[in-house]
């Protein structure tokens, strides 16, 4: 494996009892690079997920993260150095936390900041993460009072604590309307920006989600990988249509991208 290598499946298939879920998936995600994720739901991008973040092992193949292969390292310790976020984690967090506790949880990979102690740079560099975030103001509020899209920027802000190599995002626009969305976006790549050398990884259903600073994507269906690289190569009219199982024309403006329905004349 190449040494800058940040996340690499050769031939990963992931079985569920006798359910195929992923079959012969293969990429290989370097410093720097975004990487987006897209497909219908069942296509196997969560299960992806779930093996980039190290919380599953392929079931054959290969799956390195940050270097280690999955099945040969503690994945347990693997995890402190990915920056992860979800809704499903942000659902485990204790609501009544402050805003800049939840950050800190980040540090450590936990889901409540009790278990561990933290100094003054730690509690520092959690509230300049949040400015950065575009959320520092709400420092002092408590988790569970915040909009959606407020606890969005605030789970990004977490992810970034560790400050990982490898950035993790499922479906982090799922519930936002259109402004809280791009606010979102915008403030996903100013931080991007502060973190050149990050690696993103982001889950999600919706082509318009895809941030500008996308570079590369991956096509999943049925489990199957359908097409991989450079993003413009493969956000394609042909190929999205054949993924979603709809005739759709795929529209780009400067790097943001759209779907819509291709009509027939």
């Amino acid at each position: 494996m190449k040494k800058t290598s940040v996340l690499k499946f050769v031939g990963v298939n992931l079985v569920y009892q006798t359910q195929a879920v992923l079959s012969n998936i293969s990429f290989e995600v370097s410093p720097g690079d975004h990487w987006a994720v897209l497909g219908q739901n069942g296509a196997g991008k969560t299960s992806l997920f779930h093996i980039a973040s190290a919380r599953l092992r392929p079931s054959s193949g290969l799956a390195f993260v940050l270097g280690e292969q999955l099945g040969r390292t503690d994945m347990r310790q693997l995890r402190k150095s990915i920056g992860i976020s979800s809704t499903s984690v942000a659902e485990q967090l204790p609501w009544h936390l402050l805003v800049k506790e939840v950050v800190l949880t980040g540090l450590y990979g936990d889901l409540a900041p009790w278990w561990h102690a933290y100094d003054k740079t730690d509690r520092t560099r959690a509230v300049d993460l949040l400015e950065l975030a575009g959320v520092g103001r709400l420092s002092e509020r408590i988790f569970g009072t915040l909009s959606a899209g407020e606890r969005q920027q605030v789970m990004i802000a977490r992810a970034l604590m560790p400050n990982p190599q490898l950035l993790l995002l499922d479906e982090p626009t799922s519930g936002l309307d259109m402004g809280a969305r791009e606010h979102f976006l915008e403030r996903l790549g100013a931080l991007l920006l502060e973190h050149k050398g990050l690696a993103l990884l982001m889950i999600t259903h919706h082509i318009e989600d895809v941030p500008v600073s996308t570079t590369h994507a991956l096509v999943l269906k049925a489990g199957e990988m359908l097409a991989s690289g450079d993003a413009v190569g493969v956000l394609t009219d042909e190929i999205l249509s054949a993924a979603f199982d709809y005739p759709l024309k795929v529209e780009n403006y400067s790097g943001r991208y759209r779907a819509v329905a291709r009509l027939s004349k």
